[in-house]
């Protein structure tokens, strides 16, 4: 599709210039579908400066979410990529994949959730062009019967993310929520797959829902519901370092060196010894 084309260019060139002939030439078509395309862009949200002389811009500013945008960071390129503008809930619609025998690695992203879902019946407020709300669904390279290192993995994945960008640490509460400055800006929602011969979880659904940039929330989540109030990097670099991060946790879930790199975020060290203690 000329449009996915055209943003990959845009996002490997951020902040750079493109003259439109160059992408016309690159993609056989005329300077006038280049323009076209430019002008969905920009309608779409993306922040794209038009200089006759220089050509087209992806301002550093932008931050809509795109499947090219996230696969611009991505290191796997076999994983299956999808955004949406709003769903329901990314982990239900992974679901609904899996039921319907999908099989297939899938990353799932939205910018907006109707009805996003954390642990216990217990929603997520997903307001749109603030957060992340992603869903990884993937077969484990090695069954698993301890669904606990499914989330603790996922958490450490997010802490690598964005804790290199912010002023205070991260906490981590266990076993599913992350904390900046005493407030809740990270669920995880984890789901597993068991073969009902063995009980192992053969294929794990790990849903993230990361509050980044400054949001409006509702008068009964202010005092505990935050964000990270980031400015950069891009929500899709953000996804692709989390991904990049599980998927490389997960090729190896029963090291334990992630649970102790967990431990020193934690509110709750004696909780996670505990856990190793017990299943170490």
């Amino acid at each position: 599709m000329l449009k996915d084309e055209i943003l990959r260019v845009l996002e490997d060139e951020r902040a750079k210039p493109i003259s439109g002939q160059v992408l016309a030439d690159r993609f056989g078509v005329s300077r006038n579908a280049v323009w076209k395309v430019i002008n969905q862009l920009k309608e779409e949200g993306h922040s794209i400066r038009s200089d006759g002389k220089k050509g087209y811009c992806l301002e550093e500013s932008s931050d809509v979410l795109s499947v090219p945008g996230i696969r611009n960071y991505l290191q796997s390129p076999e994983l299956s990529v999808e955004v949406y503008s709003e769903i329901d809930s990314t982990n239900n619609e992974a679901k609904r994949r899996l039921g319907a025998g999908e099989s297939r690695n899938l990353l799932l992203v939205a910018d907006k959730q109707t009805a996003g879902r954390g642990r216990i019946g217990h929603t997520f407020y997903s307001p749109e062009h603030t957060g992340i709300y992603m869903t990884l669904s993937i077969e484990l390279p090695m069954p698993l019967y301890q669904p606990e290192r499914i989330t603790l993995a996922a958490a450490v994945a997010v802490v690598r993310a964005v804790q290199p960008y912010l002023s205070e640490e991260l906490r981590l509460k266990w076993v599913n929520d992350i904390f900046y400055k005493d407030l809740k800006v990270c669920g995880i929602l984890s789901e597993g797959i068991t073969d009902l011969e063995t009980g192992l979880i053969q294929h794990a659904i790990v849903g993230i829902g990361l509050n980044v940039r400054p949001a409006d929330f509702p008068p009964e989540l202010r005092e505990i519901a935050g964000s990270l109030e980031l400015e950069r990097p891009s929500r899709n670099e953000i996804v692709g370092r989390i991904v990049n991060s599980l998927e490389e946790l997960y090729r190896d879930l029963t090291n334990d060196d992630y649970i102790r790199e967990y431990m020193e975020y934690s509110m709750h060290p004696e909780k996670v010894k505990e856990f190793l203690k017990i299943n170490g």
